[in-house]
């Protein structure tokens, strides 16, 4: 009994370090990358006219790797703000916002240079169910 537990813990153990060297080569997660380190409404912008309650947010690269970034934060119109940064280096932030805002965001991230992944567009996000 005790070999067929050690066999199965043997079996599972390599399982779990197979996946996670999957991940590891090339199925990470850009978007895990991205950390948000402040959210503010009332914001201060200078596109925003003074009778709106802006809102912003901010994301820092957590990761070691260059990565290219849409943020998206949402109107009350249910139009989305988008905000692209193509080259954002570790440590960078990013920062968007939206005058009269849900206090939704969206953020999408891959590597940078990656031209086998697209970040999405203005309109597919804005014509997303993502309400």
């Amino acid at each position: 009994m005790k070999q067929i537990v050690g066999t199965a813990l043997l079996i599972l153990t390599g399982f779990v370090s197979l996946t996670s060297f999957r991940a590891q080569q090339g199925e990470k997660d850009y978007s895990s990358c991205l950390k948000k380190v402040q959210k503010k409404f009332g914001a201060e912008t200078k596109t925003c006219p003074a009778s709106s309650k802006p809102y912003k947010v901010w994301f820092v690269n957590d990761c070691n790797d260059t990565l290219a970034v849409k943020l998206a934060v949402q109107e009350k119109s249910k139009h989305w703000r988008t905000f692209t940064r193509l080259q954002l280096l570790p440590g960078d932030t990013i920062s968007g916002y939206a005058c009269n805002s849900t206090g939704k965001y969206l953020y999408y991230a891959k590597q940078y240079a990656d031209n086998s992944v697209e970040l999405p567009s203005d309109e597919e996000i804005d014509s997303s169910n993502i309400h």
